[in-house]
C-alpha cells in the first residue's frame, strides 16, 4: 500500500511538471495542462478545394449578406451567399463564399459545423487495406515466490474494407498473443498460454453528433495442448455509444462482454475531452488515460510528436489449459495497473513507445481448486511496443 501510494503521488507531481513543461518558444498558458505554443504560420482557411481569399495589404474584410442593401452587385449571382465588400482595392471583383459553408478565420464569416466523422480519421489513416501494425511487449517480474511473474509478448495488424462503401468501412484485426508464465509457489499453471483473435470492428455516424460503435471478436485462447476443447472457444464484443455535442467533448456510454472472463460484462463509461492540440483528457472506465504532448521536443507537429501519459488499466481474462495428468482446467485473471508512459507519434513512419506500471489487486481463479480466490502479491510493469 506504501509503494502504491508513493507511485501515486509521483504520478500526480509528474503531471504537474508536464503542465509547465518548458517549451523552445514562448508558451502559452493552458489551464487544462500542457503548453501550447504560438503558431509559426498563421492559419491558413481553405474552401474546399479552392484557392484562399486574396485580403488586400490593409484591408478590414466586411462580411455581408446578398445582395447588400437591395443592391445589385456585379459578378455575383447566386443567393444564399456572403459578398466581401467594403476596403477593397480598385479594380478587385467581390469574392463569393457560401453562405452554408461558412469562411473561419474572419470577422463576421458564418461558422459550418464541423464534422464529426472527418475527426475519427487518425492521423496517417491509410486509403488501402493495410492501415497499421503493432507489436507490444509487457513484463511483471516475479518479486517473490509466492507471486506470479508474466511476460506477453503481441502482434496485430489493423485492416480495413469497405462495408459496404470506403466511406463506412469494416476494421478487421488479426491478432496472437503468447504469455510466459512463472507459477507461484505451491501451485500449478501452465508456462505458456496463447490468444488468437480476429476483432471485427465498424462504427457509424448519426446526425453528426452521435456515434455507434460495436465489435465482435472471437478467438482461441489456451495452452499448448488444449486448442480444441470446448472452453478455448471464446466469443468477446463490445457495445458503445458516443454522443459528441463538439469535438473538444465526447459522452460514451456501453458494455464490453468477455465470455469467461473474471467479469463477463464490463461497463464502459466516462467522457474525452480535447481542450486543445496538446492534452487529451480520456475519462472513460476501464482504460482511462490524460495525455499531454511534450511541445517542446514535437519538431513537426501533427506528423513527428512526442506525449506523456498517465493512466489506468482493468485486466480480465481467461485460459483453458491441461493439468499434469491430462485433465482439462481453467484459469481466470484479473489485475489492476497504474501506469506511466511516453510515446513518440511519426506518422507514415515507425512510431514507438515505453511505459512503467505498478499492479495491484492481483487475483486468479483455477477452476479445478475449489475455494477463495487466489490472491497475488502485487509488482512492477515494464511495457514497449512499436506501431507502422
Amino acid at each position: 500500500m506504501r509503494l502504491l501510494i508513493a507511485l501515486l503521488l509521483f504520478l500526480s507531481l509528474f503531471a504537474r511538471a508536464i503542465a509547465q513543461w518548458p517549451g523552445g518558444a514562448t508558451p502559452q498558458a493552458n489551464p487544462w495542462g500542457g503548453t501550447a505554443l504560438p503558431e509559426q504560420v498563421p492559419y491558413q482557411p481553405m474552401l474546399n478545394s479552392e484557392p484562399a481569399l486574396a485580403i488586400p495589404q490593409g484591408a478590414v474584410p466586411v462580411w455581408a449578406e446578398y445582395p447588400p442593401g437591395g443592391q445589385a452587385c456585379p459578378d455575383v449571382d447566386a443567393p444564399n451567399q456572403a459578398v466581401l465588400l467594403d476596403n477593397l482595392a480598385p479594380g478587385v471583383a467581390p469574392v463569393v463564399v457560401p453562405m452554408d459553408l461558412g469562411y473561419p478565420g474572419y470577422p463576421g464569416s458564418p461558422a459550418a459545423e464541423p464534422d464529426l466523422k472527418a475527426s475519427l480519421i487518425p492521423p496517417g489513416a491509410r486509403n488501402g487495406f493495410f492501415q497499421k501494425a503493432k507489436y507490444t511487449a509487457t513484463w511483471l517480474p516475479q518479486l517473490s515466490d509466492d507471486s506470479l511473474g508474466w511476460t506477453d509478448l503481441r502482434t496485430e495488424v489493423v485492416t480495413a474494407l469497405p462495408f459496404f462503401t470506403r466511406e463506412k468501412p469494416i476494421l478487421i484485426t488479426p491478432a496472437y498473443e503468447v504469455h510466459f508464465l512463472e507459477s507461484p509457489e505451491g501451485i500449478f499453471l501452465p508456462p505458456r498460454l496463447h490468444d488468437a483473435s480476429i476483432d471485427f470492428h465498424i462504427f457509424r455516424v448519426y446526425d453528426n453528433h452521435w456515434i455507434a460503435d460495436f465489435a465482435v471478436t472471437p478467438g482461441i485462447y489456451a495452452d499448448d495442448h488444449s486448442f480444441d476443447t470446448g472452453e478455448a472457444l471464446r466469443v468477446n464484443g463490445r457495445a458503445v455509444g458516443v454522443y459528441a455535442p463538439t469535438l473538444d467533448w465526447k459522452w460514451v456510454f456501453g458494455v464490453t462482454y468477455l465470455n469467461g472472463g473474471w467479469t463477463k460484462v464490463v461497463p464502459v463509461a466516462g467522457l474525452i475531452f480535447t481542450p486543445n492540440d496538446d492534452a487529451e483528457y480520456q475519462l472513460v472506465f476501464p482504460q482511462p488515460k490524460i495525455l499531454w504532448r511534450l511541445t517542446n521536443v514535437s519538431r513537426a507537429p501533427g506528423s513527428d510528436e512526442w506525449w506523456a501519459y498517465i493512466g489506468m488499466e482493468y485486466g480480465n481474462a481467461a485460459w483453458s489449459f491441461q493439468q499434469p495428468d491430462g485433465t482439462q482446467d481453467v484459469l481466470a485473471s484479473r489485475d489492476y495497473r497504474a501506469l506511466l508512459g511516453f510515446e513518440r507519434r511519426i506518422v507514415g513512419g515507425l512510431s514507438h513507445r515505453i511505459e512503467l506500471g505498478y499492479v495491484f489487486f492481483r487475483d486468479i481463479k483455477v477452476a479445478s481448486i475449489s475455494g477463495d480466490d487466489i490472491s497475488l502479491d502485487n509488482t512492477l510493469m515494464l511495457r514497449a511496443g512499436v506501431t507502422y
